[in-house]
């Protein structure tokens, strides 16, 4: 299977640019906002999905996008199309952000993304963006910290999100601090 691509892009479609690597013209699935971005080279990370009728590469920027996809893969009613869709609807830190909060709103934004869909993805999806890395326990227990002096989940990770450094006591002062202006 293939997961990244180099090389030099020779056209430019509606969704799609077609990058040629080793003589080979490979059609690769981005948002069409993305595919006028990349100019004469492209570095992309694939998702190749196999369909009876053929196969398509789905194209990200970074590692951490095609992560993102594949965990919004597995949730039971989101195919690439709008798994891709969500990944680039904003940043991966904020995308993650919001389906921790549970921000239904923010993820129905998303064309083809409904309600139910929606309400799955934060559902099946929310406890495991909390177990990742960077996002560990520190987090968890300073976001209940916060619940707990009676703050909304979505206001504690709000205030929480980019504090990486120090132990769980000075997140929460910081946190505090930002909460109070």
């Amino acid at each position: 299977m293939m997961a990244y691509l180099q090389g030099k892009v020779l056209y430019h479609g509606v969704g799609y640019v077609i990058v040629e690597n080793g003589g080979i013209g490979f059609k690769i699935t981005v948002p069409e906002s993305i595919a006028h971005e990349i100019q004469e080279t492209a570095q992309l990370y694939l998702h190749e999905a196999l369909r009876d009728d053929g196969r398509e590469l789905f194209g990200f920027l970074s590692i951490a996008q095609l992560e993102l996809f594949w965990k919004l893969l597995a949730v039971s009613g989101v195919g690439p199309k709008s798994g891709q869709k969500i990944v680039f609807s904003d940043t991966v830190e904020k995308v993650k952000m919001k389906i921790m909060a549970g921000d239904l709103a923010a993820l129905t934004d998303v064309p083809g993304i409904g309600k139910k869909t929606a309400q799955k993805i934060i559902l099946e999806l929310k406890g495991v963006l909390v177990e990742e890395p960077g996002m560990g326990a520190l987090d968890g227990d300073a976001t209940e910290a916060l619940i707990g002096l009676g703050y909304s989940r979505r206001d504690a990770e709000a205030a929480l999100s980019g504090i990486v450094e120090g132990d769980t006591e000075s997140r929460i002062r910081l946190a505090l601090k930002r909460l109070s202006r």
